[in-house]
């Protein structure tokens, strides 16, 4: 939806841009629910092969 307002020149109804809102709004909150259950889904199947995130050593980067 979004992408067709670019094509019209930016143009929109307060309306069509309200409704274009709201579906970002909703897109952006189960993408943010996606991410908390992958996460989640990754740390319980390490934790079942035995790896704990707390015991891992992280790598040290050099500044750049």
């Amino acid at each position: 939806m979004l992408v067709a307002v670019w094509f019209a020149g930016g143009r929109c109804s307060r309306r069509r841009a309200e409704a274009i809102s709201a579906q970002l709004a909703v897109t952006q909150q189960r993408n943010a629910k996606a991410a908390r259950s992958h996460r989640k889904q990754t740390i319980r199947r390490l934790h079942e092969l035995g790896i704990t995130l707390n015991t891992l050593i992280r790598c040290q980067w050099k500044p750049t």
